[in-house]
């Protein structure tokens, strides 16, 4: 915070040592809940980055990441056509137009474990007799460009896929991924003004189903799981949504869910967020070895609702050789229960 200020006044020097420490910050917002002077640490912070992306001075691993999404429309610099190669394109059909829309974000149409995930949660819809959609030519949904500092771009894939969103009549948008759930419902509004859709996170929806007795899980006599869930910081911290996902979770028979130390608005953060995995991907992984570690020692599997904390937790407990079971909610769901 002094640092920023003291650049805004040119009472510092930019050196490289300073501009990184800007991107050293997973932008969980937990900063923003423990601030006794009520500061939004994170909004300074996301200014600072925007400020040095506009002036041209953001570091290198930012701008090759933002290029590779203006140009390739993911950030994984991979084309449409690479789906099919990857066989990640889906089977099924679906159809020009529905009431809802599901908005697969990034992670779910070009990683082989998020995508996986997705195609839970399309079989878990279809065996509910629900009828949706997606967008065949979907594209990011700006939250990486948003979060290291790029607005144009930002901008520019909000005003497309709500365009895309709009073609198929869709009244409600659901999405797996926080990252995406975050930028659609809070930032779109402020970029195009109020969507006609409602968004939703999968978790969300599901808990609605719940509650309306239209889904129900059979009991089928499994060994008890013992499980912590873990609050993706965008979906819980930057947007509140924590009963959800431990509504799901708690309706699973043979599923018992226990918390961790730091739950909900305390919770800590895997360490994914906010660019980090790419301006310090060493950092990430002893962010979310911290995490894991807790849940190793209480021996208890560990359930999220994000794709980028299943891959940090994964790619952590890979470096670190811990002993602890990492569930997707999606997968904690198809894994031990069958629906009636």
């Amino acid at each position: 915070m002094l640092i920023l200020r003291s650049l805004l006044r040119e009472q510092g020097t930019l050196t490289e040592k300073v501009r990184d420490s800007l991107y050293t910050c997973t932008m969980c917002s937990n900063c923003d809940n423990t601030c006794i002077a009520g500061i939004k640490v994170t909004d300074v912070l996301a200014a600072g980055r925007r400020d040095l992306y506009e002036l041209g001075k953001a570091p290198e691993s930012v701008n090759s990441l933002i290029k590779t999404i203006k140009d390739s429309g993911n950030v994984f610099d991979l084309s449409k056509e690479d789906l099919d190669i990857l066989g990640f394109n889906p089977d099924q059909k679906f159809p020009e137009s529905a009431d809802l829309l599901f908005f697969k974000g990034c992670y779910a149409n070009y990683h082989s474990i998020p995508h996986k995930s997705t195609m839970r949660s399309f079989n878990i819809l279809k065996k509910l007799n629900v009828d949706f959609t997606v967008l065949g030519d979907e594209e990011c949904c700006g939250s990486p460009a948003y979060l290291l500092g790029d607005m144009d771009t930002t901008r520019r894939f909000c005003e497309y896929n709500v365009s895309k969103i709009e073609e198929t009549g869709a009244c409600r948008v659901v999405t797996a991924c926080p990252g995406c759930y975050r930028v659609l419902k809070q930032v779109y509004p402020k970029l195009v003004g109020k969507l006609n859709f409602e968004v939703l996170h999968i978790t969300e929806l599901l808990a609605e189903y719940i509650d309306a007795g239209r889904l129900v899980f059979k009991k089928n006599g499994i060994d008890k799981l013992n499980v912590l869930y873990h609050d993706p910081c965008e979906l819980g911290r930057h947007c509140g949504i924590y009963e959800a996902p431990r509504k799901i979770i708690e309706s699973i028979p043979g599923v018992n869910l226990e918390e961790f130390d730091k739950n909900r608005d305390e919770a800590k953060c895997c360490g994914g967020g906010g660019g980090l995995t790419i301006s310090n991907p060493i950092l990430a992984n002893q962010i979310a070895k911290i995490r894991l570690q807790e849940a190793e020692e209480k021996n208890k599997a560990v359930v999220t609702a994000c794709p980028a904390c299943q891959l940090n937790f994964s790619a952590s407990k890979d470096k670190y050789n811990l002993n602890v079971k990492i569930l997707d909610i999606y997968q904690l769901i198809d894994h031990v229960n069958d629906l009636y």
